[in-house]
Formats: structure tokens, C-alpha cells, sequence
């Protein structure tokens, strides 16, 4: 809406501009109604011009969509997995630390242990990680 004022504005101003044919008293009355009529036809002149290249536009985007798409997706793809992974272990964890720590008696710890527990350390999780990190670059 202001682009519209703006170019109603530029055109007014360059009629004035424009010297004037010596017209009789209806002249200018004739030329102010025929102003929009020009700002019109400028308009659909430009629209004209343009269309083809919005039309342009648009089609690279449709053959672009499903390639954007489809890396959209595999990457959601492979957030789920490390979500399901990371709530995987958070899972073991709690269970091992709620079911076995809390055992007396260092057989029922140790079988509860066996059953809970993962038996890998911290180092061998952490290599995990660094490897997963690096194969992804």
C-alpha cells in the first residue's frame, strides 16, 4: 500500500511537472481524470513485465521443495534416533541407580547389577560419542 501512494505520488509529481498545453478551463479537469486510468496501465505494464520472473521463481522452488524435503526429513530421522538413544540411557541409568543402590546385601546388589546396569564406563560411553561426531562431519 505505501509502494502504491509512493508511485501515485512520483506520477503526480511528474505531471506537474510536464509543461502544459494551453487547454481550455476543462483541460486540467481532463488530465487529473486520466491519471488513473495511466497509473493503471503503468501498474498491469509492470505486472506484465514482472509475472514472468515471479512465475520463474516459483518453479525453481517446486523442483527445489523435494530435495529440501527429503534432507528435512533424514535430519528429523536422525534427531529421533539420538532422542530415543539419549532417553534410552537416561532410562538404564535410573533404573540401575533406583533398583541397585540402595541393596544390602552384595549378591542381590551385583545380580541386580547384571540386570540394570550397563557394564560400560563413562570413557567407553564418551569414545561412543566422539565417534558418532566425528562420522557425522
Amino acid at each position: 500500500f505505501k509502494m502504491m501512494a509512493i508511485v501515485f505520488v512520483l506520477l503526480a509529481s511528474r505531471v506537474a511537472c510536464l509543461p502544459q498545453e494551453q487547454q481550455g478551463p476543462l483541460g486540467g479537469l481532463l488530465s487529473a481524470a486520466l491519471l488513473p486510468l495511466r497509473v493503471a496501465g503503468s501498474f498491469l505494464k509492470a505486472t506484465d513485465d514482472t509475472a514472468p520472473l515471479v512465475m520463474d521463481s516459483i518453479q525453481e522452488i517446486r523442483d527445489i521443495s523435494p530435495l529440501i524435503l527429503g534432507f528435512g526429513r533424514a535430519f528429523l530421522e536422525t534427531q529421533q534416533e539420538k532422542t530415543e538413544e539419549v532417553m534410552d540411557t537416561f532410562m538404564d541409568s535410573f533404573l540401575c541407580e533406583f533398583r541397585c543402590k540402595k541393596k544390602e546385601n552384595p549378591t542381590q546388589r551385583e545380580k541386580c547389577n547384571k540386570k540394570f546396569c550397563k557394564n560400560e564406563t563413562t570413557e567407553d560411553i564418551n569414545n561412543e560419542i566422539n565417534e558418532r561426531k566425528s562420522s557425522s562431519l
